[in-house]
């Protein structure tokens, strides 16, 4: 049932394109994107009633879904409509003085590193980027090189479970576990986790944490959580203060908002008028991926990642950047090309392949992205398409 050939017809991407960047957007399935617009024409039908009554008990029972998926309590996690708004949120509201540190990598997304950045500039603290030895020799060397630049200053640590650029899983467990031992409060950017990795929050117990729904489960764009450990929820604060800000406030019983025993849920839910359908499309994607075994389906692509790494390596001559165990459904590898924008011309126009290219320390690669409905003949492709250039 979870072969590739019966999953690619599940999916609407366009058949003539052998698309290999699932990383970037995701991709809906048919039948997850066909719950997407039953709630958007319940929206339309009734807006009022939906949008005052209808939504709220609908976006409990996403978040329940969810919290069930990545093991955590439903009240807390908020949705929100990708991971850099969900980033962006907590950097709002750290507690941080002058000439402290949040102790960071160089291989961060970009729009979070840049956020962190200017924040740090403007707040007068030191956004420490730790340049990350490459290759990763392995998960001990790794935590070496990060630990070296930690200081009694550093208060907060940003880091992505799954990094965007390279697409390596790192080790965010035992950096949890360390930043414990050092009262360190610990913020994951795991945009790439959920349905990629086995996500369980309550074991792994960072302070904060960001997932996408719209990437690797698959659920409609602009669908992304926030974590909050309960003990740091009161602290927080949304940018916009709606209706849900300040339980006290008089008016708000008689308003049309519904009230959640929750205050996380209370100011963080309702941002003023959005369609929600893609939250509430989130159920339909955890249920896609049970009725597919995708367990299986991501060792599958795992396999397909490591042998088509093991591949190209093995004819451009070029080391790979870590381990296969910092691996999952993606992978960047090294190629022998000087200019990684017209790379990436050469791979679409000349060979209908979507795949983004990047250029870093005078390397240039491409970053590989396998899904389900990708097999060994997309693999192929590629391989072959790069053989006959290079």
């Amino acid at each position: 049932m979870n072969n590739s050939s019966n999953l690619k017809s599940l999916f609407q991407i366009n058949p003539n394109i052998t698309f290999l960047n699932h990383g970037s957007y995701g991709a809906c399935p048919k039948p997850v994107f066909k719950n997407y617009q039953k709630w958007q024409l319940e929206l339309e039908q009734n807006p009022v009633q939906f949008m005052s009554t209808d939504v709220y008990n609908e976006l409990e029972r996403s978040r329940e879904a969810l919290g069930e998926y990545i093991n955590c309590s439903n009240d807390d996690i908020v949705y929100f409509p990708n991971p850099t708004h969900a980033v962006a949120s907590i950097i709002d509201n750290i507690n941080i003085n002058e000439d402290e540190d949040v102790l960071s990598t160089d291989l961060e997304y970009g729009s979070c590193d840049r956020m962190w950045f200017y924040h740090s500039k403007k707040y007068k603290y030191n956004y420490r980027r730790v340049n990350i030895n490459i290759p990763i020799i392995d998960k001990a060397s790794f935590l070496e090189n990060f630990w070296n630049e930690a200081s009694n200053k550093t208060r907060y640590i940003f880091v992505s479970h799954i990094t965007s650029g390279t697409g390596m899983v790192l080790p965010v467990k035992e950096i949890i576990a360390e930043a414990k031992k050092r009262n360190i409060k610990t913020i994951i950017d795991g945009a790439h986790v959920p349905g990629q990795l086995s996500l369980n929050l309550r074991d792994l117990d960072a302070d904060y944490y960001v997932g996408a729904c719209h990437k690797w489960l698959c659920a409609p764009k602009g669908s992304s959580f926030l974590y909050v450990n309960k003990e740091l929820q009161f602290d927080m604060e949304p940018y916009l203060k709606s209706w849900g800000w300040g339980e006290d406030y008089i008016e708000f019983e008689n308003s049309t908002q519904k009230k959640s025993p929750s205050r996380f849920q209370n100011i963080y839910q309702w941002q003023g008028t959005r369609d929600m359908s893609a939250f509430l499309a989130v159920p339909s994607a955890i249920k896609f991926h049970k009725d597919y075994k995708w367990i299986d389906v991501v060792d599958r692509c795992n396999s397909l990642v490591i042998s088509a790494r093991d591949a190209i390596s093995d004819f451009t001559g070029l080391p790979k950047i870590c381990p296969d165990d910092f691996l999952s459904q993606m992978a960047t590898i090294l190629i022998p090309y000087n200019n990684h924008n017209e790379l990436k011309k050469i791979l679409y126009n000349d060979y209908r392949i979507e795949i983004p290219t990047y250029t870093k320390d005078n390397y240039v690669a491409l970053r590989l992205s396998i899904q389900g409905y990708n097999n060994q003949e997309d693999v192929n492709r590629l391989i072959t398409s790069l053989k006959a250039f290079l």
